[in-house]
């Protein structure tokens, strides 16, 4: 019995179990059940809440790293948390093409400048922005079912057959565009993209 419980095969096959994706609200309530670490309840958590305060630089950046771009109204991402609720993480890194990146943030620019100019959504932020004795919002109370802002995106010509922007309307403006190969591949046939990828 012990041989077979300690066998060399066996040892060497141990796989971690694949854990199914959470509801956002399982995040959210974990972290509003921890807001006020005061209870006696929480007092074994403050060890690992003490330990997490090494890991929110990174979750800070990652947090930067996947923002929303101005061409998009919202950006829904996969996390990583602890169960204690001490720290989460962003869980994806965002790749773009060169070339498609740099035509999503000129075409951005040129919106935003035209914005600027003419000033019609243009209103400027009083600093700071909260009170110091102000406690920090809830997300799930105040900023869960405020409708996003309009997007900062170009007005595209996609006529099918005279338009300008016919090539780029589909994607352009995508989270990951180009990503499936069989678009990307319908473009290089085309002759409008070399093979980039090839």
């Amino acid at each position: 019995l012990q041989s077979k419980r300690y066998a060399h095969k066996r040892r060497l096959t141990f796989t971690a179990p694949q854990k199914d994706l959470l509801p956002p609200e399982h995040v959210r309530k974990i972290l509003s059940d921890h807001g006020d670490m005061s209870s006696k309840r929480y007092s074994q958590d403050k060890r690992v809440y003490l330990g997490a305060l090494k890991y929110c630089p990174h979750a800070v950046f990652k947090l930067l790293e996947n923002m929303p771009m101005p061409w998009e109204s919202i950006r829904t991402v996969p996390v990583l948390y602890h169960v204690t609720g001490a720290i989460s993480f962003v869980n994806e890194v965002p790749k773009a093409i060169e070339p498609v990146y740099l035509a999503q943030w000129g075409t951005a620019w040129t919106m935003m400048r035209r914005e600027k100019r003419d000033r019609r959504h243009f209103k400027r932020m009083r600093f700071p922005p909260f009170d110091d004795e102000e406690p920090p919002l809830d997300y799930a109370d105040h900023i869960l079912d405020v409708e996003p802002g309009d997007t900062v995106q170009m007005e595209l010509d996609d006529d099918p057959e005279t338009g300008d922007d016919r090539f780029v309307a589909s994607w352009l403006y995508e989270h990951k565009p180009l990503s499936e190969k069989e678009h990307y591949e319908d473009l290089v046939e085309d002759g409008i993209v070399s093979g980039i990828y090839t």
